[in-house]
């Protein structure tokens, strides 16, 4: 049944029932006793209104666009659930998209999401999409960048402390008495990536070591990635530890460790947990990042934004924990 059938059932204007559907029937000054009325013919007759016709109508979709890099990834992918998990309490719906680390499809989905008209944007930044983000900001929509930042842009941010983690990790490797310590990491100037780098950088120099890093640039390799890592190893066989930018990279590395020629105990400590490190023989240390408590700071710097989209920038730096394992005792 449509607004004017209920309208001509009613006897009364389609505008009439249209601000009773749309909860503003106050405004549109309808009594009480007409607005119940018509509340209770809309229930009796199962009435579900369109939502594209309700969102131009109130002004609002109840929809959010989460955009990150891997939806599968295992970082992103717990984060997502979390943070559907809480915005459906308040009656959103969120519309997932991965950019594979692709600063075109990146520019295209945020174009969608705005084309789609999504009350807000939660966005894991690829690094060359400030401009899209300056738009997002200059159009009033609500924002919450997390995991990296954009240097230069003033907005919403949660994320954790790279450096001060990474830091404690080659702390810990020192303090067990490793030395030769090498770095394997993405070749990218992404924030929280750069951060990794440099704390582990700085706590070697610190201690009169000098840094030994493997930059690989995977995504663009065809090839199985690890031989990349397998030949930088082959070529440091003074390393006695090795410490990983991200838990994917950890799993190459792992796989190349295995094909190493002539195999040496390597200590290894990774940034960012994951399911199959406490299955392996030895289980592998990590800084595991605070997920839940991630997500639930974007939920609710978004809904604040949300209420009162003139309400200062939030910026959040939840700390993770090293979790220390035999890998690196």
């Amino acid at each position: 049944m449509s607004i004017s059938e209920i309208a001509k059932h009613l006897k009364v204007s389609k505008s009439t029932v249209s601000l009773v559907i749309n909860g503003k029937a106050e405004k549109g000054r309808i009594s009480k006793v007409l607005a119940q009325r018509i509340r209770d013919y809309i229930e009796e007759i199962g009435y579900k209104p369109n939502a594209l016709a309700k969102s131009l109508a109130t002004g609002k979709s109840r929809t959010i666009g989460l955009i990150v890099e891997n939806i599968g990834d295992s970082f992103f992918g717990p984060i997502a659930l979390y943070i559907e998990e809480y915005l459906r309490k308040y009656e959103y719906q969120v519309l997932y998209s991965s950019t594979m680390g692709d600063n075109k499809l990146a520019a295209e989905i945020v174009q969608t999401m705005l084309d789609k008209h999504v009350d807000g944007i939660i966005l894991s930044p690829t690094d060359g999409i400030q401009e899209e983000v300056q738009r997002i900001i200059q159009g009033n929509t609500p924002i919450v960048l997390f995991d990296r930042k954009i240097p230069g842009i003033n907005t919403n941010y949660v994320g954790t402390n790279n450096y001060e983690a990474s830091t404690s990790a080659i702390q810990h490797l020192l303090m067990q008495g490793y030395s030769n310590i090498g770095m394997v990491t993405i070749d990218s100037q992404q924030p929280q990536m750069q951060d990794r780098l440099q704390a582990y950088r700085h706590a070697l120099e610190k201690q009169g070591h000098t840094p030994q890093v493997c930059f690989t640039s995977f995504r663009e390799k065809r090839e199985g990635p690890w031989k990349e890592v397998l030949e930088w190893l082959e070529k440091k066989p003074q390393l006695d530890a090795l410490y990983f930018s991200t838990n994917y990279l950890c799993i190459i590395g792992l796989k190349a460790i295995q094909k190493l020629k002539k195999r040496s105990k390597l200590a290894v400590v990774t940034f960012d947990d994951h399911e199959v490190f406490e299955l392996l023989q030895p289980q592998i240390s990590c800084i595991r990042q605070p997920l839940e408590g991630i997500a639930k700071s974007i939920v609710h710097i978004l809904l604040d934004q949300l209420k009162d989209r003139n309400n200062t920038t939030v910026e959040d730096i939840i700390p993770s924990e090293l979790q220390i394992r035999q890998s690196s005792l």
